[in-house]
């Protein structure tokens, strides 16, 4: 076996699958909502018909939160394991060539890409054009910046905005977090602020400007996200929970989306919540991402490590990226059933095969470079890197 098989077998048995099943889920979720989405007579969530049917698919784009939760607990684990004493601190440096690797080289693919497929398919139904001058905003993940290019081309992409900024972000904050004591009550104070400081801002968001897209699909809007993902990381380190736990934690993560659901809905037929939503937004169903995150990192279930579902986590952001362009091909070309059941048919596999060439062909190769690159410093050993 040569020094790369063994190195992708190592890297297979040291993943675990229950996490992967998460992220297929949150990936799957997205792609079913955009399958609706994108296969209406106008492309507008505002303008969608209110039935029980729509109001719960609408529901599945709560995957972007699973994935920002998925990425607060991932990354900050590394620190949350350091500041309690368990673990080495992370090499900043190092953990900045991981994310280089695991990011940048799928992502401007898929945006030249985008711009290939797209740009032929102007004025289809669904397909937003950014003027040929703002692109190369999208490379450097200023996008949602400006309003000529946010929810434009690809429109998930503005996630990768945010993210990019809380990666910037992250080992600041993981430096404060080793300034405290190495106790859990301690570590948690970062999460906390963090919290606050999002919840805050978005509560000062709905009181000035809440139609301001720009703010409301910013970092300090989703932060509270990525908070619960980080708050979770420094509770559930070292502890597994026992089988009774493990129960009550997907009882609550179950209630607490459901609650954020039935918020959504009852928020979307008239219910006078409107601003109270536009200030915790999704934190329920976040807190209850969280729960079920903390499950699969200590104790997985055999449902999340499905195999394909897995499998799916695995490819995962290939098929983020890609679905969206696919769906617009596709209906720009008559091939697309106009019904979600028919969407995902047609389109789910042509994405995650997109989502698998990616995957193999680019990401793979791209973190194998960062893994073996020590350009300012030692490769950074654990989970962080593994993980995320």
């Amino acid at each position: 076996m040569t020094e790369g098989a063994q190195e992708a077998e190592r890297e297979r048995r040291a993943r675990n699958h229950a996490i992967d099943g998460l992220r297929g889920v949150a990936a799957l979720s997205v792609f079913v909502f955009h399958a609706w989405l994108y296969t209406l007579p106008v492309v507008s969530v505002a303008g969608a018909e209110r039935s029980p049917a729509n109001d719960l698919i609408r529901e599945l784009r709560l995957g972007l939160v699973l994935f920002f939760v998925l990425s607060g607990f991932l990354l900050y684990r590394a620190w949350a394991g350091a500041g309690l004493g368990r673990r080495p601190a992370p090499s900043g440096s190092t953990y900045a060539v991981h994310r280089i690797g695991r990011i940048i080289p799928a992502y401007w693919l898929a945006i030249v890409g985008s711009i290939a497929l797209l740009y032929p398919i102007a004025g289809s139904p669904g397909v937003r054009l950014p003027p040929p001058e703002l692109l190369p905003l999208f490379f450097v993940f200023a996008q949602n910046f400006s309003p000529q290019t946010l929810l434009k081309l690809d429109p998930p992409m503005w996630t990768l905005a945010v993210e990019a900024c809380f990666y910037v972000l992250l080992p600041l904050f993981g430096w404060l977090a080793l300034r405290g004591r190495a106790t859990a009550r301690a570590q948690l104070a970062v999460p906390a602020a963090l919290l606050a400081f999002g919840v805050v801002f978005n509560a000062g968001l709905a009181a000035f400007d809440p139609g301001d897209l720009r703010w409301s699909k910013s970092l300090p809007a989703m932060l509270p996200y990525f908070a619960v993902g980080m708050g979770a990381a420094v509770l559930v380190a070292g502890r597994r929970p026992s089988g009774h736990q493990a129960r009550a934690l997907v009882a609550g993560a179950l209630a607490l989306i459901a609650v954020n659901v039935a918020l959504q809905v009852a928020a979307g037929h008239g219910a006078e919540i409107v601003g109270l939503l536009r200030v915790v937004r999704d934190l329920p169903a976040a807190a209850g991402f969280a729960m079920l995150i903390c499950l699969a990192a200590t104790r997985p279930p055999r449902a999340l490590a499905w195999r394909p579902l897995a499998w799916c986590g695995l490819v995962s952001y290939g098929l983020y990226l890609w679905h969206v362009p696919v769906l617009l091909v596709l209906r720009a070309a008559g091939l697309l059933p106009l019904s979600v059941a028919g969407a995902t048919l047609v389109a789910l596999p042509v994405s995650l095969l997109a989502g698998w060439l990616s995957f193999r062909f680019v990401e793979a190769p791209a973190i194998a470079w960062s893994r073996r690159t020590r350009l300012w410093g030692a490769n950074l050993r654990g989970s962080a890197g593994r993980s995320a």
